[in-house]
């Protein structure tokens, strides 16, 4: 590489960054595929993944490595891979949504890939796939699964089962989706310029995604390409990245209830079994109010009066208490059962991972505990004009 890398030097200006990069001006040709990957500072999958897309055998592609506030490990990164990469480093952090479009405006590619800096691709020829996909969309998702190394991660893995089905679900029926998972996915640069690209929002994935779908962009789920990613490594980790999709959530519907309630009107037989399956926890609740609402009785009732027959052993009325804990053991037995099926279903059908008791653990308190703090994030976004997020925009 020519000159010096400076780490306290901003080459976010186009020409500064192709000044730095002057003995790689071959790459900044018109190409068919551009891939933007995102850094703070550094990260231990950064080296693999440019491993995997810089030695695939597609030949039209760009890749543009955005680095805010590089450290020690990513300037040895730069330096390892030379000029088989695009590098921009910025000296202050600009934000994911900024260094993005920078990038963008000097890649020349017709298909735009985003891809996160702790995402793990196996398959050499994941960009192939890319096109091929595409052939039948303007955006496309990406299967993910989960770097499978922790607690957390075994508990992430049965929400990433979740959204792959609702995008499964959408593209197979619609065709359209209204969110996307952005750790991976692609959109075509037309597409993208002609939806305004990213906002400067928190949840700049989700914002754009929603736009394809105002703007009717084709959507399609590529379950044939996967790519895997990194859950939070603790729980104060994990706790701050919830935060921080609640209130982005809460920004986003804020700014677009009004669609969303219309686009829920247009299609509520995949809107709302798609929210069921991504927030099974307000199943059981759902369904002690169906059972006690409308078909006229309630399950506590119903139980005792069974065992009595079954068994001729009589069995006191239950106390208030008692039948709010039967309710809940009932529905919570039926829920179980029934996501059981569908997520061991979903989890076969898209390569997943997974087992009985690590879903029991997740339907009982890791997703209820989930869904409350993005709803929390959610109302307080809603209603608040303060947040305070460590997340540049």
């Amino acid at each position: 590489m020519s000159g010096t890398l400076d780490p306290t030097r901003d080459t976010t200006d186009p020409i500064k960054a192709e000044g730095e990069l002057a003995n790689c001006s071959k790459f900044l040709t018109d190409k068919k595929i551009s891939v933007f990957i995102p850094v703070y500072k550094s990260s231990d999958l950064l080296e693999p993944l440019l491993d995997v897309l810089t030695g695939s055998a597609y030949a039209d592609k760009e890749i543009f490595v955005v680095i805010d506030e590089p450290d020690e490990k990513s300037i040895k990164t730069v330096k390892n891979y030379g000029c088989k990469a695009n590098f921009i480093l910025n000296s202050k952090r600009k934000g994911k949504v900024e260094a993005l479009n920078s990038a963008i405006k000097i890649s020349s590619g017709e298909i735009l890939v985003f891809l996160d800096s702790d995402v793990q691709l196996k398959d050499g020829d994941f960009l192939e796939g890319i096109e091929r996909e595409m052939a039948e969309a303007e955006i496309l998702d990406i299967r993910k699964g989960i770097i499978n190394n922790s607690f957390i991660s075994r508990m992430v893995n049965y929400e990433f089962v979740s959204s792959n089905l609702v995008s499964f679900l959408y593209s197979r029926l619609v065709k359209r989706c209204i969110g996307i998972n952005g750790a991976a996915f692609a959109i075509k640069r037309e597409a993208f310029e002609e939806v305004g690209g990213f906002s400067k929002v928190v949840s700049e994935d989700f914002d754009l995604a929603a736009k394809a779908l105002l703007k009717n962009k084709k959507f399609k789920y590529a379950e044939k390409l996967e790519a895997y990613t990194k859950a939070p490594s603790n729980w104060r980790s994990w706790f701050i990245q919830r935060k921080r999709w609640g209130i982005g959530t809460g920004l986003w519907l804020k700014d677009y209830w009004r669609k969303f309630l219309k686009y829920v009107a247009r299609y509520p037989h995949i809107v709302i079994p798609s929210l069921i399956i991504l927030f099974p926890t307000f199943v059981p609740i759902l369904f002690n109010y169906v059972f006690t609402n409308f078909l006229g009785y309630r399950i506590p009732n119903f139980v005792p009066s069974f065992l009595v027959v079954k068994s001729s052993i009589l069995i006191p009325l239950i106390p208030n208490v008692g039948e709010v804990l039967l309710t809940f053991l009932a529905t919570f037995l039926l829920s179980f059962f029934m996501f059981s099926i569908l997520f061991y279903a979903a989890s076969k059908k898209l390569k997943l991972h997974f087992n009985f008791a690590e879903f029991l653990i997740y339907f009982l308190f890791y997703q209820p505990l989930s869904s409350l703090i993005l709803f929390i994030g959610i109302i307080t976004a809603f209603f608040s004009e303060r947040h305070e997020l460590d997340w540049k925009v």
